[in-house]
């Protein structure tokens, strides 16, 4: 299990700002086992399906389909026993997230803390699981690049994988035996820093044809890996970081953990990945 939930920040942000901004606030279970008065919160719910943030202001936010609007913390699912990465709040009333909170020491509120992040490239939030770590500034970390991705019982086995996000290229990773992703739409993948390098290659040689946006690209800064996405307002487009993936201690990266539907190729055999230039090898 991991030691904090993550979320994108652009996820999380709009939330904030909705409970921000509302004249009234919904009161929660959260809210009456953390025993505070009303105020503009993120509330952190645990269901079958996840773990989730949503605001707590009124009007509510919903969705085209009208469900409450929420965002989830992705993580790993052990397929055996149904395990979670994420961990589970000892209490209701640790999910109760005040947007504005004084702190002696002139700390960031989380309302401030989600903003600066915004600002700054700062893509996670990682959300400690018990309220009490927010004493020495620890309930809240704003990151580059996620943490607790991997499952640390893990057996790792060598496969190969393919995914609509790149193309359809098929590259060799080391692949969670019995684990997938928490919404069982692939698996959990780790890439040697020569498998992301032909996936980068792969992903430039799709962009001269690729409508904006349609598929990410790869740059290795240093040892990290960046993700970007195109962004196109009309007058002109530009490259945004949208991840930043640190190698692992085998020196693997965890390219689209949970965000990209890697699958196993059916047929190993008779499907080559291929480089670049779309020879097989």
């Amino acid at each position: 299990m991991s030691g904090r939930l993550w979320f994108r920040v652009d996820d999380v942000l709009p939330l904030a700002e909705h409970a921000a901004s509302t004249g009234a606030h919904r009161r929660t279970r959260q809210q009456y086992r953390a025993g505070v008065r009303d105020q503009a919160a993120l509330i952190w719910s645990h269901d079958i399906d996840g773990d989730w943030l949503s605001s707590n202001g009124v009007p509510r936010w919903y969705d085209a389909d009208g469900a409450g609007h929420r965002v989830r913390a992705e993580t790993w699912t052990h397929t055996a026993t149904g395990v979670t990465g994420n961990p589970v709040p000892a209490d209701d009333g640790h999910g109760f997230l005040p947007l504005h909170t004084e702190h002696l020491d002139g700390r960031r509120d989380l309302l401030d803390l989600l903003r600066c992040a915004r600002r700054h490239g700062m893509h996670w939030l990682g959300l400690h699981p018990d309220p009490a770590s927010e004493t020495a500034g620890g309930r809240y970390r704003m990151s580059r690049s996620r943490g607790d991705i991997s499952p640390p019982l893990a057996t790792w086995a060598p496969a190969t994988v393919t995914c609509d996000v790149v193309g359809g290229g098929a590259y060799r990773a080391m692949v969670a035996t019995g684990y997938t992703t928490l919404s069982r739409a692939g698996v959990l993948c780790r890439f040697p820093r020569f498998a992301v390098q032909r996936m980068a290659a792969h992903l430039d040689a799709l962009h001269p044809g690729d409508m904006s946006g349609e598929h990410p690209r790869l740059r290795f800064d240093g040892d990290e890996v960046t993700v970007e996405w195109e962004d196109d307002d009309g007058l002109g487009s530009r490259w945004v970081e949208h991840d930043r993936i640190v190698p692992d201690a085998n020196r693997c990266y965890a390219i689209g953990a949970y965000q990209w539907p890697w699958i196993r190729v059916a047929s190993e055999a008779t499907t080559r990945a291929t480089d670049p230039e779309g020879r097989s090898r």
